[in-house]
């Protein structure tokens, strides 16, 4: 694992990106770079994808516990593993949501309670595509992340938790976890479209 740090000096959020060294992992790395260092304190967490995305969510949730501040947590290996008709569009999303519209969801997690905003979620509490901002409570409401092999462990985080989550996008009553994926990449397919 290797930890690069951009912007710290900063009065903006924290952002904890989960990059995969791969060569897909470091193309994305570069665009997604070139848009959050400017509006976050931006720490890539480098990893060989073998855990998934668990070691920069380890690292977002220590960071949220020890600074009592909400981060913004992503990771680029959805962005190149997602459907094939959808993996621009997440990109293309992630940049109008997390970037133009970053006070939004801090706005949205700026309460006491334990809670985090993401585009789409569901009544299990998924955090559909790879992104979410949550602030310190719902960090600490949950048990400490540990490296495993579940490849699921992103997108059920809060579930089964006390957090509230919420979809600023869709919030689908999902039958199974397929209906929600169902809607979210609908949504991706009418929404982002062209570049943005």
């Amino acid at each position: 694992m290797n930890i690069k740090k951009y912007n710290m000096q900063s009065d903006c959020p924290y952002c904890v990106l989960g990059v995969a060294d791969t060569e897909a992992g470091r193309c994305i790395e570069d665009e997604m770079r070139a848009w959050l260092e400017p509006r976050y304190r931006l720490i890539e967490i480098w990893h060989d994808g073998s855990l998934f995305e668990q070691p920069a969510l380890r690292y977002m949730q220590d960071l949220c516990k020890e600074t009592g501040e909400p981060c913004l947590y992503l990771h680029t290996r959805g962005a190149y593993n997602f459907h094939p008709s959808t993996t621009l569009r997440t990109r293309r999303m992630w940049r109008a949501q997390f970037g133009k519209e970053r006070d939004k969801y801090f706005g949205l997690v700026n309460v006491p309670e334990p809670t985090a905003a993401c585009p789409f979620t569901g009544s299990e509490k998924y955090t559909w595509y790879n992104g979410f901002v949550a602030n310190a409570e719902a960090m600490r409401s949950i048990p400490a992340i540990e490296p495993n092999e579940d490849r699921m462990t992103f997108e059920r985080i809060f579930r089964g938790s006390e957090v509230n989550v919420i979809g600023v996008f869709l919030n689908v009553p999902d039958k199974d976890n397929l209906e929600s994926i169902n809607a979210a990449r609908a949504y991706l397919k009418a929404n982002y479209k062209s570049k943005i």
